[in-house]
């Protein structure tokens, strides 16, 4: 199986003679559009894959393929973080204001309004860092990738948008990829869906597909597992 890689952002990618805009493509809009609009938009080669100067110039503005993970922080000052928002910023005036007034019914209701919502913020946030967390364990460390021509044996994360990644059965999915090619190709996307049974995958555009991510049937998401097909 083959699969081209998604770019999650705009970025200035420059070749050799000049410079040129990669668009904003995400999961669904790459779901959405042909394999050969895909590939013009990442200016790639589904069959010989990038060059290696090509390779450093788009690592060179993307960055390493891999979370970007901050380093342990007490829980406390995520906590006390969370006042800095604006409108938090705001209501705790208000409740100032309220006790200079000497209007404390007001000032109670305030401060427990906004005790209220730094704590949903706060535990928010740290479940999303703790699934990212869990998800990053599940990116595989190596996987194969065409490139002039070859197929190399690589670091998942010296992947960058527009690189022609191969996979088979037992495989991690190292990036979120835009299929192209693919025979009886199942997905095991419990990790992200829930969904126990696995995912059949085709490669035709996906223009139905919405919030959902087991409707986009064309893309292969990172950190999901072959379960079939290649």
């Amino acid at each position: 199986m083959k699969m081209l890689e998604k770019v999650a952002r705009f970025q200035k990618i420059p070749n050799v003679e000049n410079e040129t805009m990669i668009p904003v493509l995400t999961s669904k809009r790459a779901s959405e559009l042909a394999v050969s609009e895909v590939a013009g938009l990442l200016q790639a080669d589904l069959q010989n894959g990038l060059n290696k100067s090509e390779v450093s110039h788009r690592r060179a503005f993307h960055g390493w393929n891999e979370f970007d993970i901050s380093e342990d922080e007490p829980l406390w000052k995520k906590y006390i973080s969370q006042f800095k928002n604006p409108l938090i910023m705001l209501l705790l005036a208000s409740a100032v204001i309220s006790i200079l007034m000497r209007q404390f019914d007001d000032a109670v209701s305030i401060t427990v309004a906004i005790v209220i919502v730094v704590t949903v913020a706060f535990v928010q946030e740290y479940r999303s860092e703790k699934s990212l967390e869990e998800l990053s364990k599940l990116v595989p460390p190596e996987c194969h990738c065409v490139r002039e021509g070859k197929l190399e044996h690589t670091l998942a994360r010296d992947l960058v948008p527009g690189d022609t990644v191969c996979l088979s059965v037992g495989d991690r999915v190292p990036a979120d990829l835009r299929l192209f090619e693919a025979v009886d190709l199942s997905v095991d996307e419990s990790s992200l869906t829930g969904e126990t049974a696995p995912c059949s995958k085709v490669t035709a555009p996906q223009p139905a597909a919405n919030g959902d991510l087991a409707s986009r049937s064309n893309i292969a998401f990172m950190g999901t597992l072959v379960r079939c097909g290649k």
